[in-house]
């Protein structure tokens, strides 16, 4: 009998909404993204293989490439980095060193997935739920904020999928409020 897959799926922050700079020279981000990486790793251990992400700007963006740098570290081809893309114009507006990262993840990335032909109202909405649906798990930066972080939050434990908050670690830990 083989063992199941699990997958996760992220959710959180744009780059303006975290408490510091999304800069490799801020002590606060570098503690948070060791504790992402740590947290993936941790979920890779359990068996957590196929990883979701919606693409945006910040957490999203950052997360997927954690996920590809421990696949590489840990010389693992088992593990998924699936991009859900809302639609084909998503990193249009984005500055050009996020577009470069955007790039530079969907190159890497073993599949992507086009939720929708163009952009309407609801794409980010039907992305976040296709994702959770996906999912066993939903790892996110979380401060209480409204806003579709807290919507994809609410949807996943509406069905049950386990959430895991990076921000709620962080702030309990070293006061990374706002």
């Amino acid at each position: 009998m083989s063992e199941q897959i699990l997958s996760c799926c992220f959710t959180g922050y744009r780059p303006q909404k975290f408490p510091f700079p999304l800069d490799i020279t801020n002590e606060k981000y570098i503690d948070f993204e060791n504790r992402l990486t740590a947290k993936i790793a941790e979920l890779i251990k359990c068996g957590c293989l196929t990883f979701y992400t919606g693409m945006a700007m910040g957490f999203d963006i950052i997360a997927a490439e954690c996920v590809l740098t421990l696949a590489k570290a840990m010389d693992n081809y088992a593990i998924r980095l699936i991009c859900a893309i809302p639609f084909p114009e998503q990193a249009k507006s984005f500055p050009d060193d996020w577009k470069a990262r955007y790039n530079n993840i969907l190159r890497d990335a073993d599949q992507t997935v086009l939720i929708s032909d163009g952009y309407y109202r609801n794409c980010y909405s039907k992305r976040n739920r296709f994702m959770v649906e996906n999912s066993d798990f939903v790892l996110t930066w979380f401060d209480g904020s409204k806003g579709g972080t807290k919507n994809t939050i609410e949807y996943a434990k509406s069905i049950q999928r386990k959430v895991i908050n990076l921000y709620t670690e962080c702030y309990n830990d070293r006061g990374y409020n706002k």
